[in-house]
């Protein structure tokens, strides 16, 4: 081969096997480092994210560190319809390495109001899905903090794993409250998602450890935590399983049931649940249940004692105690007074509810008679009864004055969305029947109607059907 030719072979091998490659991969680096390159690669992220959460989600910067490990800085989570702000996390490290992901939370951030999204991520998106959970998963968090209108709650030292198995997925956490001791026994969280049933189930449990948990920052999420008051605290265990049901047309189907046995719930504000209520409390009470199990719609089995260490009581409230709950009154009180001690244990099954008072079982209080619920100035005021009386008279104990006597069953339960009770006192043009006791007379004055039909004593001109057999059908109150 002449010289020449060999010269312009050599010049075109290198350009096209070392100064084209090297032209190439300077291109696709300066690419890489562009802004616009960038900005694609977050918007595909966010794409990403979406799909997989079902939230819309803002990514402020992303960095890749090395093969193996993201970085995502600011990330914001926002309700895909309302755009309204659900959380944010500053930091978020995602490491993939040897059949494992590891997962570090910096600093995150939830709104109350949104637990339950957060709960649907987790578990319909998630543990639900188990071409999500193939592989073990390390999560970690720092200083995880849940805010709600009035109060935040931060959690720090978060460390939880995810554990799949051919028939389940287990994710365990364990956390401790911002504050407390380092050396006292943490919180834990276990949820199991159990797939060697014909329905697959969901068993989450929770163990306080040393801690008291505060129940103020869950007022965003439920309004009955709000009614608790702002000192309310949790200890002991709690779970929620989903076990077998079927609904009226016979479809089987799963309903949560709780379990609360042998939990504890202390400085429970008394003038904050009893706010809206005809008969008033004041004290802060502690309740303790050594058993609890409620089905929603179904079995509710309850057993525990309610204590509350002096306050403030309604005189009004004492003849409902005995009219509604069959207590019997040793004394009579004209005035709002204060008591010196409350404590009741109670036994809520089928419907039925038993109490007995447990003041003389207290310390200071052992003088007192057996039975009394209500001791004030060193003497018993109310005495619990030896008989069971149906759960729904506690709905008539704190009923409101404009409320009316409704007959419920299995077969009217469904008709309350559409037959509301009233929500304030009925006026006097609404009434439609004469004041019982009182007979109506014709122009030439004989009596009309003898037996008029039976009314509601608690708002004229309510009227209900006489019960068949002469047997008074069960009653709630609104």
């Amino acid at each position: 081969m002449h010289e020449r030719t060999m010269r312009a072979v050599a010049r075109g091998l290198f350009v096209a096997c070392c100064a084209g490659p090297t032209c190439v991969t300077m291109l696709i680096i300066l690419v890489m480092w562009s802004p616009w390159y960038h900005r694609r690669c977050v918007l595909a992220t966010e794409a990403a994210l979406a799909l997989q959460t079902g939230l819309d989600v803002r990514i402020g910067s992303l960095e890749r560190v090395n093969p193996t490990t993201w970085q995502l800085g600011d990330v914001q989570l926002r309700d895909n319809e309302t755009k309204q702000s659900i959380g944010r996390v500053r930091i978020v490290s995602w490491v993939r390495e040897d059949n494992r992901t590891i997962v570090r939370l910096s600093q995150p951030e939830i709104r109350a109001e949104y637990l339950g999204d957060v709960w649907d991520l987790v578990h319909d998106r998630f543990l639900c899905r188990p071409e999500h959970t193939l592989n073990p998963i390390r999560l970690a968090a720092d200083d995880l903090t849940i805010q709600s209108a009035h109060s935040q709650i931060t959690i720090r030292d978060l460390d939880g794993t995810i554990l799949p198995d051919e028939k389940q997925v287990t994710a365990m956490l364990s956390c401790m409250l911002a504050g407390e001791r380092p050396d006292i026994e943490p919180m834990e969280i276990e949820i199991t998602r159990r797939r060697d049933e014909g329905l697959p189930r969901t068993t989450v449990s929770l163990r306080t450890g040393e801690l008291n948990a505060p129940l103020a920052w869950l007022a965003g999420y439920h309004t009955a935590f709000e009614k608790l008051g702002g000192d309310a605290t949790f200890h002991g265990a709690a779970k929620l399983t989903q076990v077998p049901s079927r609904d009226r047309g016979g479809n089987a189907g799963l309903d949560w049931m709780l379990d609360l046995s042998s939990a504890r719930i202390e400085n429970i504000d008394l003038a904050r649940m009893t706010e809206f209520l005809p008969h008033r409390l004041a004290g802060k009470a502690s309740l303790q249940l050594n058993r609890c199990q409620i089905v929603p719609g179904g079995v509710v089995d309850v057993d525990g004692v309610i204590q509350v260490a002096g306050g403030w009581i309604s005189a009004s409230l004492l003849p409902r105690l005995a009219e509604d709950l069959g207590c019997e009154l040793t004394a009579t009180v004209p005035e709002d007074f204060q008591f010196d001690l409350i404590a009741i244990d109670f036994d809520l099954y089928d419907g039925k509810l038993a109490m007995e008072g447990l003041c003389n079982g207290q310390r200071g209080f052992e003088k007192m008679p057996p039975g009394t619920m209500l001791c004030a100035g060193g003497q018993p005021v109310v005495v619990t009864g030896p008989q069971q009386i149906a759960a729904t008279q506690l709905m008539r104990l704190f009923a409101a004055p404009h409320s009316v006597s409704v007959p419920v069953s299995g077969q009217t339960l469904e008709m309350l969305w559409l037959l509301q009770p009233p929500r304030g006192p009925l006026t006097l043009n609404d009434s439609v029947g004469g004041i019982p006791s009182l007979p109506r007379f014709d122009e030439a004055g004989h009596p009309v109607n003898e037996n008029p039909p039976r009314i509601s004593g608690r708002i004229s001109g309510f009227q209900s059907a006489p019960a068949p057999n002469g047997t008074p059908p069960q009653r709630a109150y609104w």
